[in-house]
Parts: structure tokens; C-alpha cells; sequence
């Protein structure tokens, strides 16, 4: 009779969990958060990650948990993706330049040419929804100005309009661009995170050849070329070499 009663309350206990919302898991990870217990934290986020749910707080809040326990590597990773889903999320990249502190790889960034680095930081204020949301309103603002360029008696009006449009216009041009390059940074996963402790950097994807260089955790990577288990890699002072797949996590 005792184990009838042991697994009426195991499956009762798997039924409650299993209606337990996304929003109600990440509930008990915050609530774990704020009393230090870190590990069980991380499990509660994991466990929404698992059920298909994503959110740049989610995210944010993983990455949190992590650093409180020192894996810095981890916690560089869920701030980096955290920072995908909302490029001007203040708090995230924060975080992120405070985890980057904690690693060992001081690696030097080539110059990057003005014009570049403005437009990279233009296109990380709003995600990829955001751009496009402001291209249909801008959308939207051209008709309108087109109707009253069309429609209008008015002399000083359709003047009015037309300098106006064309000024729309050229923000409409910028904005598409914009979107596009978002959705690309958004879709393109082609950058990832050394999670192991020490990577060794090969010159070829073999486990033989010729080591070129040691990264550590935490340290940020551009995925250049897959090819079986291994990603040909790119740093930010140029060097590129070859990594094991286990030992980076794409972002």
C-alpha cells in the first residue's frame, strides 16, 4: 500500500511540475537567486532554456547566477546572447564588461575604421523587431507625405512635403540597411565562447599539429569555418588557428 501512495505522490508531484509555467520556473531561479543559492538558480534557468522559452532577461539573469559563482566563461556566453536578443540592453552589457575583467586572455583589438565602428553601434540600438518596426512607420510617414504631395493645392504644402520626404526617404534607406544588417547579426551564428578552461589554439583540424596559441575561458571567437569537429577560428588581434567544437559555445 506504501508504494501505491509513494507513486500517486511522485506522479502527483511530476503533474505539478510538468503545469509549472516558463514564467513560473523563472520565478523559483530569482527567488533561489536572492537567497545566494546560485546553483539552483542556474537550474531553474536551464530548465526554461529547456522547454523552448528564451529571453534576453532570462538570459541576463543566467548569466548572473553564473558569475556569482565564478564561471566567468558561462557567464560571458548568456550576456553575450542575452545582448543578441536585445542589442541595448544597458544592464547585460554592463556585465558582460565587468565578466570580460575577470578572464585571463588580454587580447588587443585591431584598429577598426570610424565609419565601421559608428555603424556597428548604430545598428546595435534597437534589435532586429525594433528596426523594423520603425521602417514601417517611416514607411507609413512617406505615404502620407506622398499623398500630400499628390493631393494638396497648397504650393507651400507640397514644398513642405516634398523636402520633408525626401528627408524621410533617406532615413527610410538608412533604416532598411539597418534592419538588414540586425536580422544578419541576429541569424548568423558565427561567433561563439571558449567554455573550457584552456583551449589550444592548432594550426590544422588535427589533434597533432602544430599548437599556435593557448586561449582561455571567456574569451570571444569568430567562427571563420566548420569542418568535422572542429571550427577554424578568428580573434580580434587577427590570429586564427583551429579549436576542438567541445571547447567553445556558439553564442
Amino acid at each position: 500500500m506504501k508504494r501505491y501512495i509513494t507513486a500517486i505522490l511522485i506522479l502527483a508531484f511530476a503533474l505539478t511540475a510538468a503545469a509549472q509555467t516558463p514564467q513560473q520556473i523563472m520565478q523559483l531561479g530569482n527567488d533561489a537567486y536572492s537567497k545566494a543559492d546560485f546553483a539552483t538558480a542556474v537550474r531553474q534557468y536551464q530548465a526554461v532554456l529547456d522547454a523552448g522559452y528564451q529571453s534576453a532577461d532570462l538570459y541576463y539573469n543566467l548569466g548572473n547566477a553564473y558569475f556569482r559563482q565564478e564561471e566567468y566563461g558561462l557567464a560571458i556566453l548568456n550576456y553575450e546572447r542575452a545582448l543578441r536578443l536585445k542589442p541595448n540592453f544597458t544592464d547585460a552589457r554592463q556585465n558582460l564588461d565587468l565578466a570580460n575583467t575577470k578572464t585571463e586572455d588580454e587580447i588587443a583589438a585591431l584598429p577598426e575604421i570610424f565609419l565601421a565602428h559608428w555603424a556597428h553601434s548604430m545598428v546595435a540600438w534597437f534589435s532586429p523587431s525594433g528596426w523594423r518596426i520603425l521602417f514601417l512607420c517611416l514607411l507609413a510617414i512617406l505615404g502620407t507625405l506622398t499623398a500630400v504631395l499628390l493631393l494638396s493645392s497648397s504650393y507651400r504644402l507640397r514644398k513642405g512635403s516634398l523636402i520633408s520626404g525626401i528627408i524621410v526617404l533617406i532615413l527610410l534607406l538608412i533604416c532598411l540597411a539597418c534592419t538588414i544588417a540586425s536580422s544578419h547579426r541576429y541569424n548568423c551564428h558565427d561567433k561563439a565562447i571558449v567554455t573550457a578552461p584552456v583551449a589550444v589554439v592548432k594550426s590544422s583540424p588535427e589533434t597533432n599539429s602544430v599548437d599556435k596559441l593557448l586561449l582561455h575561458e571567456g574569451t570571444k571567437v569568430d567562427i571563420e569555418e566548420t569542418l568535422g569537429e572542429w571550427h577554424k577560428i578568428h580573434i580580434a588581434d587577427g590570429n586564427t588557428g583551429w579549436l576542438p567544437q567541445s571547447e567553445v559555445t556558439i553564442i
